[in-house]
């Protein structure tokens, strides 16, 4: 209950996502719609702290990008669209493993982060209220060998990025002016 409230509120005061994706992880059997939440502080380049080009998955329906990644993720899928029939998903497993993520015929690295963040709802949608205090605490360590890298690795090895929801991109997503 406690992550529906909070989802509620990110929602009331997130305004319009950039637009909705369909993601899952492997084990799941259904795909789910996510909202794609924009702002200019996650923006690469951006002044604050710690936000500078980042994604985050705030609970198992939302997640936060820059309108600068939304933007690249959507001209990736117009031109190289995703489906639930053939979704992305982080290639060789690891985000941060640059020579195991060459596939060829695929060249998507912004969706593949969109995968990976995918990964994340599905913990999020498994751990409730604990996620954010317990995958939250170690996701600055990222990818990795040690036993504090588990929530990363295992959201690059899980997660599948289904492709854009027609007809949720935001205008003004569209028109390449976000403000």
């Amino acid at each position: 209950m406690l992550n529906e409230l909070w989802t509620d509120w990110l929602r009331h005061i997130g305004g319009r996502p950039a637009y909705r994706i369909y993601g899952k992880a492997k084990p799941e059997t259904d795909w789910r719609v996510i909202d794609i939440y924009a702002t200019t502080r996650r923006n690469l380049g951006s002044r604050w702290p710690l936000w500078d080009g980042t994604c985050v998955t705030w609970s198992a329906q939302i997640i936060a990008v820059g309108w600068d990644f939304a933007l690249a993720v959507w001209r990736e899928q117009s031109e190289n669209p995703a489906s639930r029939q053939y979704p992305i998903e982080v290639s060789g497993g690891r985000i941060r493993d640059a020579a195991g993520r060459k596939v060829p015929g695929r060249d998507s690295p912004t969706s593949e982060v969109l995968a990976h963040e995918c990964g994340h709802t599905w913990q999020a949608l498994r751990l409730h209220s604990l996620y954010l205090p317990f995958v939250g605490m170690v996701t600055l360590f990222r990818e990795g060998p040690h036993a504090w890298n588990y929530f990363e690795n295992q959201a690059s090895k899980l997660g599948q990025f289904g492709g854009i929801v027609a007809g949720s991109v935001n205008p003004e997503l569209k028109s390449g002016f976000v403000s």
